[in-house]
């Protein structure tokens, strides 16, 4: 009887230490669960609720992708008035939800407002030049196309498909192009892509055949289609956004802070008394004209070091991974230009080995505390020109050459 009981007691014991342990590896697994789940990085884009208004075309609440910056949610509102200023404005600031932005009006400034400047110079004809006064009578297949980066990225990328050649040449966003204080960026926000392009090319007396537009999230797509891009991180950026100096390998995130970084905390900041104490969000300190400048030409630096490294990273990718690629990442272009080019062109900037990047020549200029970028258009036209002769000298020797 008692051996009867015995068994009995240790067979409870052992069915008790089952679903204990049973209880206790079930609890486990959920924690495990818990936390591998939440230790996955949310790719998800989700959207935002944001108000806009001052000088803008259409003031309204806007959804939009969260992590938008302010130039989206301006072109989403259909553009700036006439009588916007921007010229303090960081563009590129990233909007926030359940926030109103108020695009703030120009100071009045007697002599040519920008309604007349534009129309005068869209009226105007650039004079195409084809090819150097040495070569009047070669014809030259050439396509030059617009490329804009929101907030302030523009390029004039002129592509030889003949020679697979590509020369990109930068213009800085606070380019004067009319007889005012309007620059690049200005126009751009206020008369959209077409009078922009008009304007460059009376400006630049070059036909532009095409534009691309591309925003941030179309960027960070890319660099990611990509499995991301070696660069080379300096001190002030990796302080920033607390990496290692020297080599980095970034992902499509990181790779758009690195192009549009500015070391704030390095320039010698003035500090505007008043009631707004949000240094980040109010704006309200400004910055010498000659440090922007200097932190301005580091970041067309960097644009270069990226344009490079996803040239490199292209390279990698094998033909049927680089036509996924382009094919995915043209659907968030905004362009004027077909399937088939769009493809040809991304294809050969980042994979061709004639390239040459150069920033337009000109000089800046320190005016109100605002800077200004003049053109220099005897010397952009050498510089194009310097182009032509290296395609043609080399197309008809048949052979390279350095030409100086």
């Amino acid at each position: 009887m008692h051996e009867y009981a015995d068994r009995k007691d240790r067979y409870h014991q052992r069915k008790l230490w089952f679903w204990v342990i049973f209880v206790l590896l079930f609890l486990l697994s959920a924690i495990l669960i818990f936390l591998f789940s939440s230790q996955q990085k949310d790719t998800s884009r989700k959207f935002i609720t944001v108000g806009i208004c001052g000088e803008i075309n259409h003031p309204a609440v806007y959804r939009a992708l969260e992590g938008s910056d302010l130039a989206i949610l301006i072109r989403k509102a259909k553009g700036l008035t006439y009588n916007a200023d921007i010229r303090k404005l960081d563009m590129g600031r990233t909007i926030l939800n359940d926030s109103i932005y108020h695009i703030p009006r120009r100071p009045y400034v007697s002599g040519m407002n920008m309604n007349t400047a534009m129309l005068k110079a869209i009226a105007e004809k650039y004079k195409h030049t084809p090819a150097p006064l040495s070569y009047p009578d070669k014809e030259i297949n050439h396509i030059s196309i617009l490329y804009i980066g929101f907030p302030a990225v523009y390029m004039l990328i002129n592509y030889y498909p003949d020679q697979k050649r590509v020369s990109i040449v930068h213009i800085p966003h606070s380019t004067i192009l009319l007889n005012n204080d309007y620059r690049l960026i200005d126009i751009f926000f206020t008369l959209g892509i077409d009078p922009t392009i008009k304007i460059l090319e009376n400006s630049l007396n070059q036909h532009i055949d095409y534009y691309l537009i591309q925003d941030r999230f179309s960027f960070v797509d890319l660099v990611n289609m990509l499995n991301g891009i070696d660069l080379p991180v300096d001190q002030p950026f990796a302080e920033e956004y607390h990496l290692k100096a020297g080599t980095n390998h970034m992902d499509g995130f990181y790779t758009w802070e690195y192009i549009r970084f500015l070391d704030i905390k390095r320039m010698n900041r003035k500090f505007i008394p008043g009631k707004r104490q949000d240094l980040v969000r109010q704006d309200n300190f400004k910055i010498p004209p000659k440090d922007l400048r200097l932190a301005y030409e580091l970041r067309q630096y960097r644009q270069r070091k990226v344009m490079n490294a996803l040239r490199h990273a292209f390279s990698l990718a094998g033909p049927a991974e680089q036509v996924t690629i382009v094919t995915n990442i043209m659907k968030s272009f905004e362009t004027n230009i077909g399937k088939e080019l769009v493809f040809s062109l991304y294809k050969d900037v980042l994979s061709t080995p004639n390239f040459s990047y150069a920033t337009i020549p000109g000089y800046y200029s320190d005016e109100n505390d605002k800077l200004y970028y003049y053109l220099d258009i005897p010397g952009f036209k050498m510089l194009r020109d310097q182009e032509i002769r290296k395609y043609l000298e080399m197309k008809q020797n048949k052979k390279t050459q350095v030409i100086y």
